[in-house]
């Protein structure tokens, strides 16, 4: 059975962080599900994205990961969300890949589940994660958390979520066809 991926997406998310995982996860096989706070959800930049399903609706209570993508006010809209905080919890005490990029680790935060992890994020929430090891590094890993620093790590930070769910032979495949540059 192939591992299921909950995507959250919320009004103010940053388009490529969200598209780029996303193309990524599915040309690997992993099911998808994007969530949105809307049905129609508008991206920081203007590009609006049909959710599969409203958060509300996912019935599917087992996910391997969740993801939450950054840019403003889409971080700020999922911290704020008392469903996607309980979602966060629940893959993360099944040991579940609980991943965000950019500003969405203050969601993490809000959640609880990253006290005291190793992560990254954009520079402008940096002082929001206090209480963790903040790196800025392109990419962080620590246990089953996975954090991202910026549109600029889209195809890094998709690519520890993919090894992290055991696609690691795969994904390098998979990037080196589609010319991504590594680091």
């Amino acid at each position: 059975m192939e591992k299921k991926i909950a995507v959250i997406l919320a009004d103010g998310f940053e388009e490529i962080e969200a598209v780029v995982p996303v193309d990524v996860f599915r040309r690997l096989g992993f099911e998808v599900i994007i969530a949105g706070l809307s049905k129609t959800v508008n991206g920081s930049h203007g590009i609006k994205v049909q959710a599969d399903c409203l958060l509300s609706e996912l019935k599917e209570t087992r996910f391997d990961a969740v993801f939450l993508p950054g840019g403003m006010p889409g971080a700020a809209n999922l911290r704020d969300s008392p469903e996607v905080l309980a979602l966060v919890k629940k893959v993360n005490a099944r040991g579940g890949v609980v991943s965000a990029i950019c500003a969405a680790p203050i969601a993490l935060k809000a959640a609880g589940v990253i006290e005291g992890k190793t992560v990254t994020s954009h520079p402008s929430v940096k002082n929001d994660l206090k209480g963790c090891n903040h790196t800025g590094k392109l990419t962080e890993k620590d246990g089953n958390i996975v954090t991202g620093k910026g549109p600029g790590a889209a195809f890094e930070f998709a690519a520890s979520i993919a090894t992290a769910l055991g696609k690691g032979d795969e994904v390098e495949e998979l990037l080196n066809t589609m010319f991504v540059q590594r680091k």
